[in-house]
Protein backbone atom coordinates (compact mmCIF):
# COMPACT_ATOMS: atom_id res chain seq x y z
CA UNK A 1 0.00 0.00 0.00
CA UNK A 2 1.09 3.50 -0.91
CA UNK A 3 1.48 6.07 2.19
CA UNK A 4 -1.95 8.03 0.89
CA UNK A 5 -4.05 4.23 1.71
CA UNK A 6 -2.17 3.55 4.74
CA UNK A 7 -3.13 7.52 5.95
CA UNK A 8 -6.56 6.77 4.56
CA UNK A 9 -7.07 3.65 6.38
CA UNK A 10 -6.24 4.77 9.46
CA UNK A 11 -2.77 2.51 9.49
CA UNK A 12 0.18 4.52 10.49
CA UNK A 13 4.07 2.94 10.82
CA UNK A 14 5.98 3.53 13.66
CA UNK A 15 7.67 6.28 12.60
CA UNK A 16 5.16 8.56 11.24
CA UNK A 17 5.17 11.21 14.13
CA UNK A 18 8.78 11.49 15.15
CA UNK A 19 8.85 12.72 18.83
CA UNK A 20 11.68 13.81 20.91
CA UNK A 21 10.34 12.42 24.42
CA UNK A 22 13.05 13.93 26.38
CA UNK A 23 12.74 17.60 24.53
CA UNK A 24 8.79 17.43 25.69
CA UNK A 25 9.98 16.54 28.90
CA UNK A 26 12.07 19.54 29.00
CA UNK A 27 9.23 21.82 27.58
CA UNK A 28 6.31 20.32 30.63
CA UNK A 29 9.44 21.23 33.50
CA UNK A 30 9.67 24.25 31.99
CA UNK A 31 6.08 25.25 31.65
CA UNK A 32 5.77 23.79 35.50
CA UNK A 33 7.94 26.01 36.58
CA UNK A 34 6.93 29.10 34.90
CA UNK A 35 3.07 28.21 36.61
CA UNK A 36 5.28 27.99 39.91
CA UNK A 37 6.52 31.33 39.49
CA UNK A 38 3.48 32.88 38.55
CA UNK A 39 1.67 31.10 41.91
CA UNK A 40 3.84 32.18 44.57
CA UNK A 41 3.54 35.97 45.48
CA UNK A 42 4.79 37.47 48.22
CA UNK A 43 1.69 39.10 50.80
CA UNK A 44 2.33 42.36 50.03
CA UNK A 45 1.66 41.71 46.32
CA UNK A 46 -1.60 39.76 47.00
CA UNK A 47 -3.06 42.79 49.16
CA UNK A 48 -2.23 45.10 46.65
CA UNK A 49 -4.16 43.25 43.78
CA UNK A 50 -7.11 42.39 46.24
CA UNK A 51 -7.19 46.23 46.69
CA UNK A 52 -7.68 46.87 43.25
CA UNK A 53 -10.36 44.27 42.69
CA UNK A 54 -12.01 45.60 45.56
CA UNK A 55 -11.90 49.30 43.90
CA UNK A 56 -13.13 48.08 40.55
CA UNK A 57 -16.16 46.39 42.46
CA UNK A 58 -16.82 49.59 44.20
CA UNK A 59 -16.74 51.15 40.76
CA UNK A 60 -18.85 49.18 39.24
CA UNK A 61 -21.54 48.87 42.32
CA UNK A 62 -21.42 53.18 41.67
CA UNK A 63 -21.82 52.61 38.01
CA UNK A 64 -25.18 50.41 38.24
CA UNK A 65 -26.31 52.44 41.23
CA UNK A 66 -26.60 55.36 38.73
CA UNK A 67 -27.85 53.47 36.01
CA UNK A 68 -30.53 52.21 38.22
CA UNK A 69 -31.51 56.07 39.03
CA UNK A 70 -31.13 56.53 35.30
CA UNK A 71 -33.45 53.37 34.39
CA UNK A 72 -36.01 54.67 36.75
CA UNK A 73 -35.87 58.31 35.74
CA UNK A 74 -36.85 57.16 31.88
CA UNK A 75 -39.50 54.67 33.37
CA UNK A 76 -40.74 56.84 35.69
CA UNK A 77 -43.60 59.38 34.91
CA UNK A 78 -41.77 62.19 33.81
CA UNK A 79 -40.88 60.31 30.90
CA UNK A 80 -44.51 59.45 29.53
Amino acid sequence: MSEKKDFQNKCFSPNWIEVDLEEVTRQHVKREERLESKRRKDLNTLLKELDEIKQNIEKVAEKQHRLANLMGFYSGEFAQ
